[in-house]
């Protein structure tokens, strides 16, 4: 790895901001990243993991503290039907996006020690624990809800067609 703040020799220095000038950079010299910065960006989205394995927000614990029907009134209140059908749709994708947000970060976590060591240098395990995280966050994917998906082009606001499933060696698995 270089020491002359990640971009290689000759090319641009990494000033720790976000990542949309390595468009102007070689491809080769972007991923020559310090050291140092991937250690403190792993450091980073640890600490993001840990904080939201200890907050009310943990994916074991959002769904615990759910309210019954019967606490809104009786069932002639339609009003407290209909506000309880709410709340159990927002406390349900609050629930996925919780799940979702975690298996992100673990996942975040993962691709900077690959990127450090090299993906054919990770142990088994850690390569298997790969595939899982990645099938969690596609579990809550939905491309109809994604305002960057691919659309196909005879029926304006649908998803076009997935993409056939990436093979382990073009995925890097």
């Amino acid at each position: 790895m270089s020491s002359n703040g990640g971009g290689g020799t000759g090319g641009a220095p990494d000033t720790g901001k976000a990542f949309d000038t390595l468009s102007n950079v070689n491809p080769a010299m972007a991923l020559d990243i310090q050291h140092s910065a991937m250690a403190g960006f792993k450091k980073r989205v640890d600490d993001l993991l840990r904080e939201l394995d200890d907050s009310e927000a943990a994916p074991t614990k959002v769904g615990k503290d759910r309210i019954e029907r019967a606490q809104l009134g009786s069932a002639e209140f339609k009003e407290a039907q209909f506000l309880y059908e709410s709340y159990a749709i927002v406390h349900d994708e609050l629930e996925k996006l919780s799940k979702a947000l975690g298996a992100q970060i673990e996942g975040m976590g993962l691709a900077v020690q690959a990127s450090r060591v090299g993906y054919e240098n990770l142990d088994a395990d850690i390569k298997a624990r790969m595939k899982a995280v990645n099938a969690e966050v596609e579990k809550y994917y939905a491309a109809e809800r994604d305002p960057y998906a691919e659309r196909s082009a005879s029926t304006p606001g649908t998803p076009a067609s997935a993409p056939a499933p990436a093979s382990e060696e073009e995925v890097g698995f």
